[in-house]
């Protein structure tokens, strides 16, 4: 068993100035050694690895080496997107938990997912998504958005704080001071969010004008988009904003804890200022913890920032001021308690029954029947196709995630009621002969099931919408009067552009293997629909609509 030893709890003073810039850096980068090396250098006091493909004792085991060869303890995040051996606890589609419109189910899945992180040795769970999703058309947050009503996010936004919390968690409310009106990809290009400061003021500030006073934050990653109102003149990043990162955060809504920039390698940043002053701008503009540049060296970054401060472009007070608030959180944390965690109760903390009873449970209350001409199915037809889109492998440069492709879990699900149901899944091309084979097999058909696969991918704007040939196809099976369902795994806006079918449902996720049986349930009949959508999709499904 491996035993948390204590470290000294060091205080600012005790820090030389590279060291106390070291704990402004989040360490990003694939190199283990490069990541061991900052930490043990003192050039970064927190860090963010990768480790899909590994099982919970082999992340566990790694966090542990990484935390023994740091100077500090160190602040480790971003659970969800480094590992890939959890539950189906994640929470990065919070749209689902919009659906269930249930506070105590989004405390309950933060406190567990927190409490699987905390097991593994994460700290940031990278939850939960404050922005309020008002345009229906932004491909960056979309389903990672509980809603498009400001008091819904607000009040399950506080839910899953204080869940996050309770479990001893960071948490990462993003993307200060709100994501949800823009149009394009902040990994690309700097979005503009042209609204009146009226207009943000009462809809993308409310969730922290709530959750502020009441002490459930104390972890907030900002953004990388432009805000005239605040900002007037050329298109500027937040992150680089002290009227917003400062004046705003601080000054008017009297947040005092660790502010976190988002990733100093998209292109907003990178494109205009350059790795270096990327992380300086970030600091002066009043950042605690920046992410830096993962495709560069940690040590790059902390010269940078060490420059900057020994020839006073940052003031050594607001230095120390970060410093004292990035240690107090480690020492809220406990990590100079207990830095390790207990290799030999990691597999009795993650993915254990009760919690894939929960995700089961939380998908059930989310899926949303939005027609049900058809619906229940019988569980035998004497000939089913499915045909779904998605064949393919996503990859999320950003995360540096390869998605396989979700269309086995619904093949297995429906396998599950039906096993001899006629499979066609499709690959991205989308080549006319495969489209081809899978009509002439649905108008054969008593019935066809058509999966809708589509997901929030950084950098592929294009990722949240379906392709063309695609629509057409659903266009051309629904109106040929056949008994078609829609199952809709991702961007419940593109239901506003198809047919009505004869029945159709979302998920709001292809993650969680819990959202492909709940889906098939409702299918079938085995349970009943409770979910309501949370986002307004158009005339016919608004905002609230279930069957």
């Amino acid at each position: 068993m491996n035993t948390p030893r204590s470290r000294p709890h060091p205080q600012v003073d005790d820090l030389s100035l590279e060291e106390k810039i070291g704990q402004l850096v989040m360490a990003r980068y694939p190199d283990h050694d490069v990541i061991a090396d900052a930490l043990r250098q003192g050039q970064a006091g927190s860090f963010y690895f990768g480790m899909r493909g590994k099982s919970a004792e082999d992340v566990a085991t790694i966090l542990n080496g990484l935390q023994e060869e740091a100077r500090f303890p160190a602040i480790v995040a971003f659970g969800f997107a480094c590992t890939d051996c959890g539950s189906g606890l994640v929470a990065g589609n919070c749209m689902r938990l919009g659906a269930a419109r249930s506070p105590e189910l989004a405390y309950r899945l933060a406190y567990l997912e927190t409490s699987e992180q905390r097991a593994y040795g994460f700290h940031i769970p990278g939850t939960p998504v404050l922005d309020v999703n008002v345009n229906p058309v932004n491909p960056i947050i979309n389903t990672r958005a509980f809603s498009d009503n400001a008091e819904l996010v607000t009040e399950l936004g506080m839910a899953m704080l204080r869940g996050v919390l309770d479990a001893r968690g960071v948490t990462c409310t993003m993307h200060f001071p709100g994501h949800g009106a823009t149009d394009c990809d902040s990994h690309i290009r700097v979005p503009v969010d042209a609204r009146p400061f009226d207009e943000l003021w009462e809809t993308d500030l409310l969730p922290y004008r709530e959750a502020i006073p009441k002490g459930l934050i104390n972890g907030v990653c900002t953004n990388h988009c432009h805000y005239p109102c605040i900002m007037p003149g050329p298109p500027q990043p937040a992150t680089v904003a002290r009227p917003i990162v400062t004046d705003l955060l601080r000054g008017r809504l009297g947040y005092d804890g660790v502010i976190m920039s988002d990733s100093l390698t998209m292109k907003p940043m990178l494109d205009a200022y350059g790795v270096e002053e990327s992380a300086v701008l970030a600091v002066t503009a009043g950042h605690d913890i920046i992410l830096q540049d993962y495709r560069t060296e940690p040590r790059i970054t902390h010269a940078a920032l060490l420059e900057a401060a020994r020839n006073g472009r940052i003031p050594i007070d607001q230095i120390d001021a970060s410093v004292r608030r990035v240690l107090a959180l480690k020492e809220w944390l406990g990590l100079f308690e207990a830095p390790l965690v207990d290799l030999a109760q990691v597999s009795d903390r993650v993915a254990t029954r009760e919690h894939a009873d929960f995700a089961l449970k939380v998908a059930r209350e989310s899926v949303t029947v939005l027609e049900d001409h058809i619906l229940p199915l019988p569980p035998q037809s004497e000939h089913t196709v499915l045909i779904a889109n998605g064949r393919d492998v996503a990859h999320d440069i950003d995360l540096d995630i390869k998605h396989l492709p979700a269309t086995g879990k619904l093949v297995q699900a429906l396998q599950r009621r039906e096993p001899a149901i006629e499979i066609h899944v499709l690959s991205k091309a989308l080549e006319h002969s495969e489209l081809a084979v899978a009509e002439q097999a649905a108008r054969s058909a008593d019935r066809v099931i058509i999966g809708l696969f589509t997901r929030v991918l950084c950098y592929h704007e294009d990722s949240i919408g379906l392709p063309p040939a695609y629509v057409a196809l659903v266009e051309r099976l629904v109106e040929s009067g056949k008994p078609v369902v829609l199952l809709n795994f991702g961007n419940p806006y593109v239901m506003a552009n198809l047919p009505v079918p004869g029945a159709s449902i979302c998920t709001y996720d292809e993650h969680c293997p819990e959202s492909f049986e709940a889906a098939t349930e409702i299918l079938y009949g085995e349970v009943s629909s409770r979910g309501r959508l949370p986002v307004r999709v158009s005339e016919r499904y608004p905002y609230g609509h279930g069957k």
